[in-house]
């Protein structure tokens, strides 16, 4: 009875493994067991482009009503006394992405033509094995100066109004106050304010809040106060943050220098096609000695040819450089499809027996396995 049990036990465990092989081998198949397809498989090989990723800062100023009298009441030297708009980039990036090449179509043919991986956009991926297709990133840049300005740039002006009937003033009629004399009485209200914000950074009063908190509210909304008021003198800035996304395909016959986007300190950051704006250039310097000794050793031995149609990219190394004029205003090393070589993937390794990865963004093998 035992044996017989033991035996059963062995016959499944045998019989599992088999199952479990099978499933495993199911993912490949050899050339032989794959059917032949009459005219083949269209395919396409990557190009690298580079996307360039943009971060700017926008601020507006306001200059304050009161600027012309900031030294003579709190001896501010040379507050702002004109509006304007400045923009800044605050952090440039690079990175690549991959696209079908129109100058590489190619087709498999023969049994292996039924092996292949393509991605949704027609770029091989893999022969033999399944690999998986990344979505397409799509990006939007908004070129619209989106800051938020209020309607009453100056609110607080109605604690300290133009007009005598609102002031705190003893004079009773409607006519102008001075001009200078608000400026005075703006300036007054800062100095006592400055004060009152010292004395209870000292712990001067008799009553003190009972907790932390509400007195660090206290300092907070002082300081707030005091900020309010200073800039009817030195004036306000309002201020605001940008993304910007660029993609540029690099063409290795074309122009060693592209226009990546264009930027101007006043009006911001602009697409390449508006000339109004300072072009922020991307020069490409190519590895030559790379190129030269891929090229070599790409050139196929006596009697080595390859029937099956397929091919891959041995890609090339590039020193990217965002430049404003002779600035460098960031650089990167990377590896590009299209200023490396085409070569054939020898037919030895197409005959079903092994599986070849290929990187979706230079077209380079990424991993031959069994």
């Amino acid at each position: 009875m035992m044996r017989s049990i033991l035996a059963l036990f062995i016959t499944l465990i045998l019989i599992v493994g088999d199952l479990s092989a099978q499933k495993k081998d199911d993912k490949k198949k050899s050339a032989t067991e794959l059917s032949v397809l009459n005219g083949g498989v269209v395919y396409s090989l990557p190009r690298t482009g580079i996307r360039v990723m943009v971060e700017v800062s926008q601020e507006k100023f306001f200059h304050g009503p009161y600027a012309e009298f900031a030294s003579k009441y709190l001896g501010i030297k040379n507050p702002g006394t004109g509006d304007g708009e400045i923009w800044k980039i605050t952090d440039l990036k690079m990175e690549t992405f991959g696209e079908p090449d129109p100058s590489e179509v190619h087709k498999a043919k023969g049994a292996v033509a039924s092996m292949l991986s393509l991605s949704d956009q027609g770029v091989l991926l893999g022969i033999n094995c399944e690999v998986k297709s990344e979505a397409v990133k799509t990006f939007t840049s908004d070129f619209t100066p989106a800051i938020d300005v209020p309607r009453e740039i100056w609110p607080d002006l109605s604690m300290q109004s133009f007009t005598v009937g609102k002031d705190s003033t003893k004079q009773m009629n409607n006519k102008l106050k001075p001009f200078e004399e608000k400026a005075a009485e703006a300036a007054h209200e800062i100095i006592k304010m400055r004060k009152r914000k010292a004395m209870v950074l000292a712990a001067n009063y008799d009553k003190l809040p009972p907790d932390g908190q509400a007195y660090q509210v206290m300092v907070d909304e002082l300081g707030k106060t005091i900020s309010e008021y200073e800039g009817l003198f030195v004036g306000k800035s309002i201020k605001s943050n940008h993304k910007y996304v660029f993609e540029v395909v690099p063409d290795v016959k074309g122009s060693k220098a592209l226009v990546a986007f264009r930027f101007s300190p006043t009006l911001g950051v602009l697409p390449e096609s508006n000339v109004s704006a300072k072009p922020i250039m991307l020069e490409l310097e190519p590895n030559l000695d790379l190129a030269r000794n891929s090229e070599t050793k790409a050139a196929p031995a006596v009697g080595e040819t390859s029937v099956s149609g397929l091919v891959y990219r041995s890609p090339g190394i590039v020193v990217a450089r965002l430049l404003n004029g002779g600035d460098v205003l960031a650089q990167s090393r990377l590896s590009m499809a299209q200023y490396g070589v085409v070569t054939p993937i020898p037919d030895g390794l197409v005959n079903g027996e092994y599986s070849i990865e290929i990187h979706p963004v230079t077209g380079a093998i990424k991993r031959i396995g069994y």
